[in-house]
């Protein structure tokens, strides 16, 4: 299996509808985990203020949901060449490339190892990752291609569906992300422009696309200082089954 556009976390799960009624999951705080969904920027226990952005909060709060984002995340991804790909960064070094105006975005991990890296992020951004996720578009081979917009997301959301929910993990700073079933967001369509020959989708003579993309995501907001982050999940079935991204990220946030 092609595992490009598992990329940013073998995202490959499916958005549809499982957002829903989310009002902000929370850290973990005690040693329970129910499937209530307490305020829209539940804190961590610590001192640190840590905010998630829920999905149901995330338009009001930056202008674009988490699907539209999720999108703008592959555009700013497919258009920068492997060599220097944060989802192909082993240390870190390239995390800067996924910094945009409003939003800075980090990788998961396109090969399917475990991976740690050093970055320095901004305290005035958020930040967007994605645990796992997908996308198909027009210029790849099957089973990643769809000849329409409906094609695609229907292939997007079909691979998505082969995440395992129980693989899903977020930590930072040591405290859980709960509920996150309900972090799965599905991309409107989008176009985007790839390097002809050196392209995370492995499909040389292309410098351009149309695609759809589905899978789990989280944004978040972080004080100045330092931070720990470790996100991870897995295919438990269908062609990708037993592909993992585990990344962990040391965070330094002025």
């Amino acid at each position: 299996m092609k595992l490009t556009r598992v990329i940013a976390s073998i995202a490959i799960s499916s958005a549809m509808g499982t957002m829903s009624g989310c009002t902000g999951p929370a850290f973990e705080s005690a040693p329970t985990d129910t499937d209530d969904v307490t305020e829209a920027k539940d804190r961590l226990v610590d001192s640190k203020s840590v905010a998630i952005i829920s999905p149901d909060d995330a338009e009001a709060e930056t202008g674009k949901t988490y699907g539209e984002w999720s999108a703008k995340w592959w555009k700013v991804m497919l258009a920068i060449p492997i060599d220097t790909n944060p989802t192909f960064d082993t240390t870190g070094a390239n995390c800067g490339f996924g910094e945009t105006a409003d939003m800075f975005f980090l990788a998961g991990e396109g090969s399917g190892t475990a991976v740690t890296r050093t970055c320095t992020v901004p305290a005035t951004k958020p930040l967007f990752f994605p645990i796992i996720n997908v996308e198909c578009s027009n210029v790849e081979k099957a089973p990643f291609r769809g000849k329409d917009d409906e094609a695609r997301a229907a292939c997007a959301a079909h691979f998505a569906d082969d995440i395992g929910i129980n693989t899903l993990k977020v930590t930072l700073d040591g405290g859980d992300v709960h509920n996150l079933h309900r972090f799965r967001a599905a991309s409107p369509p989008f176009d985007f422009t790839m390097p002809k020959n050196d392209n995370i989708l492995f499909v040389p003579g292309k410098t351009s696309g149309r695609s759809a993309s589905d899978g789990y995501w989280v944004m978040l907001e972080l004080p100045p200082g330092d931070h720990e982050l470790h996100f991870e999940g897995a295919f438990t079935k269908g062609p990708g089954a037993g592909f993992f991204q585990d990344v962990t990220y040391h965070l330094t946030v002025q």
